[in-house]
């Protein structure tokens, strides 16, 4: 063979590789359009439809949104290995190994975020709710995928993993409208009991705010003395200014007593 027929021999089969790989690609680039198109138009349809239910944050919409888009890239790119003639068995094995990998180091943190999508889609408190939970107490201002933002009582902004929020007790005292307030008095043994109950309760009653008196009675007893203890309920917004309130008054009204006996004796 010779030289002449040897540069033909590979013209022709650089011709035949370029125009299958030139085919290929322009393949490669179809499918990457349209699944780059794909991805997008699912990702709106996806977000629409979550907006569409006001039991749906915008938070998890956009999640969920995001997580049709790149599964829909992840299969663009797949596909377009595809069409190079690349064994994507062994690619798609190791990608699963790998989101395995990930998925038992992010443990913790995987399971902030379900928390997070249950705390967004079954809304045991809103935003503006009081919370109190492990030890921490305030209002919850922002829910995120993974954790809650709360303002404490002294204005402090903490940080709290959905975790902890979603496996263990919650209490949200701002779900109800009324509050119920406890009072404790403590009163000297040879004082009449009926007579400083009634002085109690009247203390209590001749409040305005207060919508009942639920119970009222002796809680404690000791040598020296006995605890009066009295069950308020009130509006909850209301609640904490009456229970200063209230401890004034009560404090007044038993004040007063000794001056009373004196002019009494007198």
């Amino acid at each position: 063979m010779g030289i002449e027929e040897q540069w033909n021999s590979a013209g022709n089969i650089m011709v035949t590789a370029g125009t299958a790989y030139g085919l290929r690609a322009i393949g490669a680039i179809i499918i990457l359009c349209i699944g780059w198109m794909a991805s997008r138009l699912l990702y709106r349809a996806v977000v629409r439809l979550c907006q569409r239910t006001p039991r749906i944050d915008r938070t998890v919409a956009l999640f969920l949104g995001n997580g049709a888009r790149y599964t829909v890239l992840v299969f663009t790119f797949v596909a377009v290995l595809t069409t190079f003639g690349i064994a994507t068995t062994s690619f798609v094995a190791v990608l699963g190994a790998l989101g395995i990998a990930i998925g038992l180091a992010l443990q913790g943190t995987l399971s902030n975020l379900a928390a997070g999508i249950m705390l967004v889609v079954f809304r045991p408190f809103q935003i503006g709710d009081r919370v109190e939970t492990g030890g921490v107490t305030g209002i919850a201002r922002e829910i995120n995928l993974f954790f809650t933002e709360i303002d404490g009582d002294d204005n402090t902004r903490i940080i709290v993993p959905n975790g902890k929020l979603w496996g263990d007790i919650l209490k949200v005292p701002t779900r109800n409208d009324t509050a119920r307030l406890e009072f404790r008095v403590p009163r000297p043994a040879n004082e009449d009991i009926d007579t400083s109950i009634s002085r109690l309760r009247g203390t209590i009653e001749r409040d305005a705010r207060v919508l009942r008196v639920s119970a009222i009675g002796i809680d404690t007893l000791e040598a020296d003395k006995y605890t009066l203890a009295a069950q308020v309920w009130t509006q909850r917004e209301s609640a904490t200014q009456l229970k200063y309130d209230l401890n004034r008054g009560i404090k007044q009204e038993f004040d007063h007593e000794p001056a009373a006996v004196e002019r009494q004796t007198g």
